[in-house]
């Protein structure tokens, strides 16, 4: 898998998620990527906090994905085949993730404009669950940006959307 679209999924993971927060859209009950949790994670995690607050809103933003889709024979945004998010992990832990974390999480404008800037195809709205295809490693990068393209309709019209691929 390119180096490329490792990015591309860890920055819209890390968008998403601001996105989906408490202080934002309240799809997710964390604040994990807020301006005030770095206070609480860096001692705990002095080396590492901006991998700790990624996980963290990862694992938020599954669990509400998970809860709406159900678990079984797909994947969504925050949870992708396991070779996959293991390259992500093996990516995260050798990456400066600050750069993503500060550079675009300062607002909700800059963070919709990030998203629009990765990528995105024409889509129609869609509430809630719903499947937007078939998975595989070819497809991944068309399904991401068909993916951030519902998250951005969604947030901007104020509705909750959870697209998933089928295996």
């Amino acid at each position: 898998m390119k180096t490329k679209l490792l990015i591309k999924i860890v920055e819209t993971r890390f968008l998403v998620g601001f996105l989906g927060e408490k202080k934002q859209e309240a799809w997710w009950d964390s604040t994990f990527l807020s301006s005030s949790s770095k206070a609480f994670l860096a001692p705990i995690y002095p080396n590492s906090y901006t991998f700790a607050q990624y996980s963290g809103v990862c694992r938020a933003a599954s669990n509400v994905h998970d809860n709406y889709i159900g678990i079984g024979r797909h994947y969504h945004l925050y949870r992708l085949s396991d070779s996959i998010e293991q390259m992500i992990e093996k990516y995260i832990k050798s990456a400066d993730l600050s750069t993503i974390v500060y550079q675009f999480l300062s607002s909700r404008e800059i963070a919709m404009d990030r998203l629009e800037e990765l990528g995105t195809e024409s889509i129609e709205i869609v509430e809630g669950p719903f499947s937007i295809g078939n998975y595989s490693n070819q497809k991944l990068e068309s399904l991401l940006n068909v993916s951030r393209s519902h998250y951005i309709n969604a947030i901007r019209s104020g509705y909750k959307t959870f697209p998933y691929m089928r295996c």
